[in-house]
C-alpha cells in the first residue's frame, strides 16, 4: 500500500517548516533506510555506521527477524531504517513505513491523547472518575469505595492501586473480547494498595482511562487517539485499531521463543494496542522533544506537556513516562522514556531533550537485547556532547551510620517485587542482598533511609558505584513492611524469614493444596505447588499472608489468590489443577 495525497501535503509542509523529515515508502532503499534529505555531520555519520553494524549483530545473534529505528538530533530525524523482515514466512523486507506493535510504549501514546483531551475540556485530570462512569466500582480490603477517589492522574501514574491484569482479556489468555468486556471485567479485581498510596504498574489503569476517552467522546478509543493525535501529526501509518492492523500489509509479526503463533488481537488497547512505524515515530519525537509543538503550530499547550512531564507525585513515573536521571561530564541528562514488550514485540523510545536527542527502536521478537538496540549510539552522543558518562549519585557521597543488630535483625528474610526476589542477610556483621554468589551491602542514613549500589536491580551497563535509595515502611495491620523506592519504581515487600511467627494453619486448607499449572496462550509455563509452612500456605515461594475471606488470599505484594473461583485464579491469571 502506498500513501498518497494527504501524505504527501503532510510530507511538504513538514519539510517546509523544517520541523520534521518525513519518508514516503518510494524514498526506500533496497536496504530498507528512507532517503534521507538531511546528511549527518560525518563524525555522527560513523557512529551511525557503527551502530548499523550493532543492530545487524543483535538481530542476528538473538534472532530477532526484524528491526526499525529513528535517530532525532538537534531539531530532525537524521537516521530512519529498516533491518531485516516483516517475518520469515514471507519474506518481506521492513521498511521504515512497516508497523510494529508498540506495547507498552502506547501507555504514552495514550496519555498524550488524553493530556490533549484535557486541553480541549473533554476531561479533567483530577475530578473523581465516578463523574465519568459512574456505575464503575472495585474490590478494596483497604476502604469502601475507592474508585470515589480515583481520578485520571491516578491512573496515569500508577498509583490507583490496581493489579496488572484483568480477568478477561489479559496477557496469559488467548481468547480476544472486545475492549469493552475487558474493561467492565476491572470490576471484578482486587485493588493492591489504597489509592494513592503507591506506585504500582499496571495496564488496568491505563485501560480504564482510555475508556473514560472513550465514554466521554462517543467514538471509539482507536478513532480517539487518531483524531487527537496522529492526524496532527501526520501519522498515518499509526493505528490503535484492531481490525485495521490485522488487515495491514506492510505489518511485521510477533515472534516468541516456543511459540509457532502469537496472538495478533489484544483487548489491552490503550495499555498496548498502538502500531506505528518508525517514520511515524520520527513525527511523534519531534511533537515531544519540541514540548508540544509540530510543524510550527501547538498541538499540546506547553504548561499541560510539562505537567504529563513534571513528576509531581514522586518517584520516576510521571503521566505515561518514566525518567531517569543520568550524569555525563558535569551535567545532570534527564532521560524520558517507556519501553514496551510482549506479544512477540519490544519497543524502544527515549527523550533527552535538554539533549535534542531522541530514539526509537522497534522489534518483532520478545529478546532482551532489543532493548540494547541504540544504546551504544545514544551513549556516545551524549558523551561527544558533554563528557564521560558518571554516577548521578555515586555511594561515596553519601554518609552510612551504623545500626544496632536488634535493628538490623528485622531486616532479614525473603523480600518480592514485581519481577524480584532479593534476600537480606546478615554476613559477618554487615547487612546485604544476596543475588547468586554476590553480596551487596545494604547502607542506611537513618533508620528507615537505606542506599544500595543500583547493580543490585538493574544490571545493566551504567557507571560503576551508582547508588539507589529506599525508604523503609514497617510492618501494618493489612501489609508487612516494604522499602519503597523512587527510583524506577523499584519496590521490595517483605515475604517471610526465620523468626515469623507461626500462622494460624487451619484444617479447611487442606482443599487448596496441591499443583496448579500457569499457561501463556494455551501453553503450559508453569507449575507451582500450594502447600503449608510455618502455619501459613505458600503459593510457590510466596507466603499467602491474608486470608481476607474463606479462600481469598493476598500475597505480600498485595495480590489476591482466590480459590473460591473456579478454576482458581492468581492475579486474575487462571489456573489449571494438575
Amino acid at each position: 500500500m502506498v500513501y498518497c495525497s494527504r501524505r504527501a501535503f503532510m510530507l511538504i509542509s513538514a519539510l517546509a517548516s523544517g520541523e520534521v523529515l518525513a519518508h514516503d515508502r518510494t524514498g526506500l532503499t533496497a536496504t530498507g533506510m528512507a532517503a534521507d534529505v538531511v546528511n549527518p555531520p560525518p563524525d555522527l555519520q560513523s557512529l551511525i555506521d557503527q551502530e548499523r553494524e550493532r543492530i545487524l549483530e543483535i538481530l542476528k545473534k538473538d534472532d530477532i527477524p526484524g528491526a526499525a529505528v529513528c535517530l532525532h538530533y538537534r531539531g530532525k530525524p537524521l537516521w530512519i531504517e529498516g533491518f531485516g523482515v516483516t517475518d520469515r514466512q514471507s519474506g518481506r523486507n521492513v521498511g521504515t513505513g512497516t508497523i510494529f506493535s508498540i506495547q507498552s510504549t502506547s501507555k504514552n501514546v495514550a496519555t498524550t491523547a488524553i493530556m490533549l483531551a484535557v486541553q480541549h475540556g473533554l476531561l479533567d485530570l483530577d475530578k473523581p472518575i465516578n463523574t465519568y462512569l459512574p456505575d464503575f466500582a472495585v474490590r478494596s480490603r483497604f476502604e469502601q469505595t475507592p474508585e470515589r477517589k480515583m481520578t485520571l492522574r491516578l491512573l496515569l501514574s500508577h498509583r490507583a492501586g490496581f493489579t496488572h491484569e484483568a480477568p478477561i482479556g489479559n496477557n496469559f489468555d488467548p481468547t480476544f473480547p472486545d475492549f469493552e468486556t475487558h474493561v467492565k471485567s476491572i470490576s471484578q479485581t482486587w485493588l493492591r494498595y489504597p489509592v494513592g498510596e503507591r506506585f504500582a504498574y499496571s495496564n488496568l489503569g491505563i485501560d480504564l482511562a482510555g475508556y473514560i476517552l472513550q465514554t466521554v467522546s462517543n467514538k471509539p478509543f482507536a478513532d480517539c487517539v487518531k483524531s487527537l493525535v496522529f492526524d496532527p501529526l501526520g501519522m498515518s501509518d499509526s493505528t490503535a485499531s484492531t481490525d485495521e492492523y490485522v488487515d495491514r500489509a506492510d505489518r511485521a509479526v510477533g515472534q516468541e521463543k516456543g511459540y509457532t503463533e502469537v496472538p495478533l488481537k489484544i483487548p489491552l488497547i490503550p495499555s498496548g494496542g498502538v502500531y506505528t512505524s518508525a517514520r511515524d515515530m520520527a513525527a511523534y519525537l519531534t511533537f515531544h522533544l519540541n514540548k508540544g509543538k509540530f510543524a510550527g503550530k501547538t498541538i499540546l499547550e506547553e504548561g499541560l506537556w510539562r505537567e504529563m512531564h513534571g513528576f509531581s507525585l514522586g518517584g520516576d513515573y510521571s503521566l505515561g513516562v518514566w525518567r531517569e536521571e543520568l550524569r555525563y561530564g558535569d551535567t545532570p541528562i534527564r532521560m524520558l522514556h517507556h519501553p514496551g514488550g510482549g506479544f512477540g514485540f519490544g519497543s524502544v523510545f527515549r527523550l533527552f531533550p535538554q539533549a535534542e536527542l531522541g530514539w526509537v527502536a522497534l522489534f518483532n521478537r520478545t529478546a532482551d537485547a532489543g532493548y540494547g538496540l541504540g544504546a551504544e549510539l545514544q551513549n556516545a552522543i551524549l558523551t561527544r556532547q558533554y563528557g564521560e558518562q558518571k554516577p548521578r549519585l555515586p555511594m561515596q557521597d553519601l554518609s552510612a551510620i551504623d545500626l544496632p543488630g536488634a535493628e538490623m535483625e528485622k531486616f532479614i528474610g525473603n523480600w518480592r517485587g514485581r519481577f524480584l526476589s532479593r534476600d537480606i542477610k546478615l554476613k559477618d556483621g554487615e547487612l546485604g542482598m544476596q543475588v547468586g554468589p554476590a553480596f551487596w551491602p545494604l547502607k542506611f542514613s537513618s533508620p528507615k533511609d537505606v542506599f544500595m549500589s543500583k547493580d543490585v536491580f538493574m544490571p545493566l551497563p551504567r557507571p560503576q558505584g551508582e547508588a539507589l535509595t529506599a525508604e523503609y515502611f514497617p510492618e501494618s495491620n493489612a501489609r508487612t513492611a516494604y522499602f519503597l523506592s523512587p527510583t524506577g519504581g523499584t519496590n521490595l515487600d517483605y515475604n517471610d524469614g526465620p523468626d515469623d511467627t507461626p500462622g494460624p494453619d487451619r484444617k479447611e486448607w487442606d482443599a487448596y493444596l496441591g499443583n496448579y499449572a500457569i499457561h501463556l496462550w494455551g501453553k503450559l509455563v508453569e507449575d507451582v505447588k500450594v502447600y503449608r509452612k510455618n502455619g501459613y500456605l505458600y503459593f510457590g515461594e510466596l507466603r499467602l499472608i491474608v486470608e481476607e475471606q474463606p479462600g481469598l488470599f493476598f500475597t505480600c505484594t498485595g495480590e489476591a489468590v482466590d480459590f473460591r473461583t473456579a478454576p482458581v485464579s492468581v492475579r486474575n491469571i487462571r489456573l489449571v489443577r494438575t
